[in-house]
């Protein structure tokens, strides 16, 4: 089955109430970002009267609670202004969005391309090391040589001696002692 863009499945659109997102952002802006909330009271009270026209294109303030979120995955979600937490079970950003935070959910997808990306090296090979896969991934991003254990040059083992000058070194520290 081939999809198009006219058959692809649009992502999920959680319905907001935008007056309610508004009022609650406002209120977590206060308590949680204080500077910011300022900033941006500041910023606003600077919009000139037309400022929906401008901004939006529209002619008519109310008509702005119409818009609708663009259709991507994960750009419909519930603005956030709380502090976020490692710890998912007190992440306050995590109960103000009623399901998991903006963090958490870059934090997951992080992890699950890092998982992704170990777990095909070592399918290919089944003596990679994590750090290996690590640093030549680090190395490809930054435009760098890898060297990691597997792309480093080999050193050339030291060349050994023919036996006759090993055996005329010998002779000679004997003599000499």
């Amino acid at each position: 089955m081939t999809i198009t863009p006219d058959t692809a499945p649009s992502p999920p659109v959680r319905p907001i109430d935008p007056v309610q997102a508004a009022v609650d952002l406002w209120a977590n802006l206060k308590e949680y970002q204080p500077a910011i909330a300022g900033a941006l009271a500041l910023h606003i009270r600077d919009f000139p009267v037309d400022w929906p026209q401008r901004e939006f294109g529209i002619a008519r303030p109310h008509a702005l609670l119409t818009l609708q979120p663009p259709l991507r995955p994960g750009d419909n979600l519930m603005p956030e202004a709380a502090p976020y937490t490692p710890d998912i079970e007190e992440c306050q950003a995590c109960v103000e969005a009623g399901l998991i935070c903006r963090w958490h959910a870059g934090q997951a997808s992080a992890h699950e391309y890092w998982h992704n990306h170990v777990m095909a090296a070592i399918k290919a090979d089944r003596d990679a090391r994590v750090d290996d896969v690590l640093l030549h991934q680090e190395a490809e991003e930054e435009g760098v040589a890898c060297r990691c254990r597997r792309c480093a040059p080999t050193k050339p083992a030291p060349a050994r001696r023919s036996w006759w000058r090993r055996a005329l070194k010998f002779l000679t520290h004997s003599l000499e002692d």
